[in-house]
């Protein structure tokens, strides 16, 4: 059961780092015409985008330490 939980919960870091990654990669927007660059962010959906990343980071560690808890 606690191997299962822990599959799952990896599974559930993947999708949430995906998800960060490209809230990331939307937060930002730019355009450049020639020597001039001009560049805008959203900080609303960085911060957001780092805490989905976060989150990620966690159910990922935990993930493996249920599953290697549950091995021994």
């Amino acid at each position: 059961m606690k191997q299962t939980f822990g599959i799952i919960l990896i599974i559930a870091a993947l999708a949430l780092g995906y998800l960060g990654y490209d809230k990331m990669q939307n937060s930002k927007a730019g355009i450049k015409i020639g020597d001039l660059e001009i560049s805008a962010s959203n900080k609303t959906s960085s911060e957001s985008a780092y805490l989905l990343l976060g989150l990620g980071a966690v159910c990922l560690l935990g993930g493996l330490v249920m599953i290697t808890r549950s091995k021994s």
